[in-house]
């Protein structure tokens, strides 16, 4: 809105006041007369030209635009043009006015510093900043039918934000066509209807993901078989199983690493014994040795039994590391600590099989000085070697055992994780195959439905059940109809039976096909034995329509067409049995009844002659008898 001029005087060229000038509106560029107004909300039109005052002062002055405007004096002598004047720069987000009247779409600034758009035509008083209902934060996008979205825009409809899923997005409701939008609402609402692979927010905090359509008023955090947990909770769970995984394999190298430390114990009791026998051989030639060697005999008897509780220790230390081993295949959370004790017990065992050799090294040096108690030193120091690798033995095996409970546990945790897959995929199946159904097949509504359960647009041989008429529907591809006997060309075998029977339109029958109704019986008039039938058939030639009632007043027909009265299909109305007519209702009004023979008409109106014949034909008189 322009307006022009303010508190303007016009001066005539010697500088007096121009009393009674002019001012000439034009459009700009051209010689198109323009209309202004004296008011700000253009209601109330000036004269063109507009005059000035006798001071030569111009009245108010608004219009819309731009204009030319020609100055003149009272005489129409032009003194000035100036072209274009008003709007020559935008008006975009002026000053909010009390007492202008805004249109939808205008824009203004409000009192706050923000920018706002009119929603409503005659928006007049209404303060942008204070009021409801009237206009709209500019900054908001809101959801236009006449805009195409490309995939990923973003706007807002009825407060919530919605993201278009298609490009050449033109005219669908985001919030119902959830084949081209998607709900941006992270918390999941009670009241929400929420499809296949959408996103929100549980009420306990965590990300979920839809997994079936139509879900609404599923709890996220309850409801299991309709949504499924994509938060970092159901990563950190992932994180957690393939560490628990990681620490079955370290629980696995600890048992392998326990079963070799237990083969080399066995190896170091087989070389224990080995010099034990050479202990002995040398105890053979040492018979003479003194009493003192006797009792050094004694202690390094001594020292080897101390040597094979020293294999004997090893043996529980690899049973430990068998147990710690098991259970970290059980508990992965304490798997490290197993595997820490396996490796230490593993190095004890290391130490105490050395230890036992260099005993036993020290045995023999004693035993070759020794006398008469080397004998009973060596025989000890063997059964000492032989319970020794039997130990051993028996603790390889325990590490072959929990070696073996390891790679159970973790092929048993392979196939749960498999188990787990393989359920989450015939989940998922289901759900596909449910919504494929849930497409065809709808329900029961009270009337036809424009899309199908998900929003989508109907398939071609959707079905619903109708409440308000008790009937099935069907969608053709662009009408729903009544599920029924297709209406082309029904084919029937065998006798049908109806309490009732319509023919809207031609009946055809086959060019030797006849038609029989039996009518109920009416006990008043008749015997219940004798039901009247009604007959219609026709000639092969198709010229005559035969129509013939049996049963009636005790009369019986045979059932051949000679003995039915008939119509032939001429241009009139001929009564007759077989070939004989008793009456003729001629197309031109004549009516002609017959003799017996049929042959020639007795009674005889000629209507174009308004004449009786009776005995003729040819009447010459308004009745005419031939006797």
């Amino acid at each position: 809105m322009a307006r022009f001029g303010d508190f303007d005087q016009y001066l005539d060229n010697a500088g007096d006041p121009l009393a009674e000038g002019k001012l000439y509106f034009y459009e700009s560029g051209t010689t198109t007369p323009k209309t202004t107004y004296s008011d700000v909300n253009n209601s109330i039109p000036n004269t063109n030209p507009v005059l000035l005052s006798a001071a030569g002062r111009q009245p108010n002055i608004f219009f819309d635009g731009v204009a030319k405007v020609i100055l003149t004096d009272n005489d129409d002598v032009q003194l000035i043009v100036r072209d274009p004047v008003g709007e020559t720069a935008t008006d975009f987000g002026d000053q909010w006015v009390a007492t202008k009247i805004y249109n939808a779409t205008d824009v203004v600034l409000g009192s706050d510093g923000v920018f706002y758009r009119s929603l409503i035509n005659g928006n007049q008083g209404n303060n942008p900043v204070t009021t409801t209902g009237n206009w709209t934060l500019l900054y908001s996008v809101e959801w236009n039918a006449g805009i195409t979205y490309q995939v990923g825009a973003v706007v807002t409809y009825d407060g919530e934000q919605y993201q278009s899923l298609q490009g050449s997005n033109l005219n669908q409701n985001p919030s119902t066509a959830s084949s081209y939008w998607v709900l941006l609402s992270f918390a999941w609402l009670a009241t929400a209807t929420y499809s296949d692979g959408q996103n929100a927010v549980g009420t306990d905090g965590i990300l979920y993901t839809s997994l079936q359509d139509s879900n609404t008023g599923n709890d996220p955090a309850t409801s299991p078989a309709y949504w499924v947990g994509t938060s970092a909770a159901a990563a950190a769970s992932a994180v957690a199983a393939a560490a628990s995984a990681a620490a079955a394999l370290v629980s696995e190298n600890a048992a392998e690493l326990a079963e070799t430390n237990a083969e080399t114990a066995q190896a170091a009791a087989e070389a224990a014994q080995a010099a034990a026998e050479t202990a002995e051989v040398n105890a053979e030639t040492a018979e003479t040795n003194s009493a003192a060697s006797a009792a050094s005999s004694a202690t390094s008897a001594s020292e080897s039994a101390a040597s094979a509780a020293a294999a004997l220790v090893s043996q529980n230390a690899a049973a430990t590391s068998e147990s710690n081993s098991a259970s970290s295949a059980a508990a992965s959370a304490s798997s490290a600590s197993a595997a820490l004790a396996s490796e230490t017990a593993a190095a004890a065992s290391e130490a105490a099989a050395a230890t036992s050799e260099s005993n036993a090294a020290s045995s023999a040096s004693s035993s070759a000085s020794s006398a008469s108690a080397s004998a009973s030193s060596a025989s000890d120091s063997a059964t000492s070697a032989s319970a020794s690798a039997s130990s051993a033995t028996d603790s390889a095996n325990s590490a072959t055992a929990a070696a073996g409970s390891a790679t159970a546990a973790a092929g048993s945790a392979t196939a749960a994780a498999s188990s787990a897959t393989a359920a989450a995929g015939s989940a998922t199946d289901a759900a596909d195959k449910y919504d494929e159904f849930d497409d065809r097949y709808l329900g029961d509504k009270a009337s036809d439905p424009t899309l199908d359960n998900d929003g989508n647009a109907l398939l071609t041989g959707a079905l619903y059940f109708n409440t308000t008429t008790d009937v099935m529907r069907v969608y053709t591809g662009s009408a729903w109809q009544d599920v029924a006997i297709s209406t082309n060309s029904p084919t029937f075998t065998g006798t049908v039976t109806a309490d009732g029977l319509n023919v809207d339109g031609d009946a055809t029958l086959s060019s030797t096909g006849s038609v029989t109704l039996t009518l109920a019986a009416d006990t008043d008039n008749i015997t219940e034995t004798d039901v009247p039938t009604i007959i219609m058939s026709q000639d092969n030639n198709l010229t005559n329509v035969y129509f013939g009632i049996e049963g009636t007043a005790g009369t019986a027909f045979s059932g051949s067409v000679a003995n039915y009265p008939y119509i032939k299909s001429t241009s009139a109305l001929q009564i007759a049995t077989s070939s004989s007519p008793t009456a003729l209702f001629d197309y031109n009004g004549d009516i002609s009844f017959y003799e017996d023979t049929g042959t020639t008409p007795k009674f005889f109106w000629d209507a174009s002659a308004e004449s009786l014949g009776i005995g003729t034909t040819s009447p010459v008189a308004d009745l005419v008898q031939i006797v």
